[in-house]
């Protein structure tokens, strides 16, 4: 068995000695041993047929020996050399070498993995660090605070509050103008139309008269012989408050800034920017009664007729008038109510400190004391906004005035995360603008409808007429 086992190895491993001592596989053993010669015979008759015959035999029987021996000594060495090269060179040398070659190898290769790996790791380590430091640098630079996106977000505070206070004043007016015409109780006009004109002429005559108007010249321009006791051009005698012209008693407005201030929606409305009306106060301002005089003149000069007895009521015409005039009354609400929203967004806004530090006026009033020259007093400021700034002011302060500053657009050089806050809170400012210009639209829109219901009111009637009388003539 061992016998058979190490003749498979070699068998095996003849391949490997082939290779090494190279060429065996070529090498032929001759079939003779000898060189071929003549046929053996007898030289000149020198020897015998026996002698060759036995020389012959001799020398084959030798060369057999010799072959056969020299086979076996080969093969003894061959199994000699292949014991030595397997069991030896192979499993003694060549085997342990590579073992330890591998060993080693693995050593080396464990050793370069570790510093791979650790490359690697000081790679994902530093591209973290890197990361993190990135987002740090990006968080400082898109959280960094601005001033300028501070105007924003400071001058807002008090528009809500303004707003819906202007919301308060326009409904205030609205009501008190319907009330006018329907003769409520305790308004000037509630008895008739005469007391109503008698109201506001001693009003406009302690108020808004000018004593200049009507073709007013000074006594010396008067044609001779003037009169004793000078003046009877403009307005002096008709505005004379205690009816004794020419006593030396007052003449015309009080004051003088308010002289035709019921009638100049110029000066009273279009120019400032906030009128010191506020109807949720019980003591009344100048301005409020300015706005309510012009409101008077404008709409409803002449309020419906008082002439309504309850005999009149009872009757089926009576009670159609009524509904006519309440008609009126209604289509005049309607035109009059866009006077008084211009008014509610140009009436005084909150006046309420919403912060510690302060109103949010006087940060709306920094806002227009860079635009002003240097040294303005904030008297001026003040005057120009208003004391309380009202919605419409903090309104053309934020979408316009703002925007009037160079320094807006060098400050425009920011961080793109500040900027972008900016383009926001500039939407967010359109978005208002949107909304005032929309319910603008909205009051335009009723006041046409209602134009275009009168402009039709007298071809309806028209029509009906002739649709009764066609109907009426059918009939009969």
């Amino acid at each position: 068995m061992i016998k058979t086992q190490s003749k498979i190895r070699r068998t095996i491993l003849m391949g490997a000695l082939a290779v090494m001592v190279g060429g065996l596989g070529g090498f032929v053993l001759p079939t003779r041993a000898f060189a071929a010669s003549p046929p053996c015979g007898c030289v000149a008759n020198s020897c015998s047929s026996v002698d060759c015959n036995s020389a012959s035999n001799s020398l084959q029987t030798f060369h057999d020996d010799l072959e056969e021996n020299t086979k076996d000594e080969f093969d003894d060495d061959l199994e000699a050399y292949q014991d030595w090269l397997i069991e030896e060179l192979f499993e003694d040398e060549i085997v342990p070498a590579m073992a330890d070659m591998t060993t080693q190898m693995n050593a080396v290769a464990m050793q370069q993995m570790n510093i791979i790996g650790a490359f690697m790791d000081a790679d994902i380590q530093m591209d973290t660090m890197r990361l993190f430091q990135q987002l740090q640098a990006e968080a400082h630079k898109d959280y960094r605070p601005s001033d300028d996106f501070c105007w924003f977000g400071t001058n807002v505070r008090s528009m809500a509050h303004s707003e819906r206070r202007s919301k308060h004043n326009a409904i205030a007016l609205s009501a008190s103008g319907l009330a006018r015409q329907l003769g409520n109780a305790n308004q000037s006009a509630a008895v008739n139309v005469e007391q109503d004109l008698r109201g506001r002429w001693a009003q406009f005559v302690d108020t808004y008269c000018d004593t200049h108007d009507n073709n007013w010249n000074f006594p010396s321009a008067l044609p001779s012989p003037g009169p004793s006791y000078g003046q009877l051009t403009g307005l002096e005698f008709a505005c004379d408050h205690d009816a004794n012209f020419p006593g030396g008693g007052a003449k015309g407005a009080v004051n003088p800034w308010r002289t035709n201030l019921d009638l100049d929606y110029t000066r009273l409305i279009e120019e400032p920017r906030t009128l010191e009306v506020d109807f949720s106060v019980a003591a009344r301002t100048d301005d409020e009664e300015d706005v309510t005089a012009m409101s008077r003149n404008l709409f409803g000069h002449q309020v419906l007729t008082r002439d309504l007895s309850r005999l009149k009521l009872e009757s089926v015409n009576g009670r159609k008038l009524y509904l006519a005039l309440r008609s009126v009354a209604a289509k005049r609400s309607v035109a009059q109510y866009s006077f008084d929203s211009i008014v509610g967004l140009k009436s005084q806004g909150t006046g309420a400190a919403l912060i510690p530090l302060g109103q949010t006026r006087q940060y709306l009033g920094a806002i227009f004391k860079e635009l002003m020259p240097n040294g303005a007093p904030d008297a001026e400021i003040y005057e120009l906004m208003g004391e309380e700034p009202s919605y419409y002011s903090q309104l053309e302060i934020m979408s316009k005035k703002l925007y009037q500053n160079p320094d807006f657009y060098a400050n425009l050089y920011d961080t793109p995360a500040n900027v972008k806050r900016k383009y926001v809170a500039m939407q967010a400012i359109e978005l208002m603008l949107d909304r005032a210009i929309y319910e603008s639209q909205i009051r335009k829109e009723m006041v046409i409808s209602v134009l275009l219901s009168s402009k039709l009111r007298a071809p309806f009637r028209n029509a009906n007429k002739q649709l009764v009388n066609a109907t009426g003539a059918r009939n009969q």
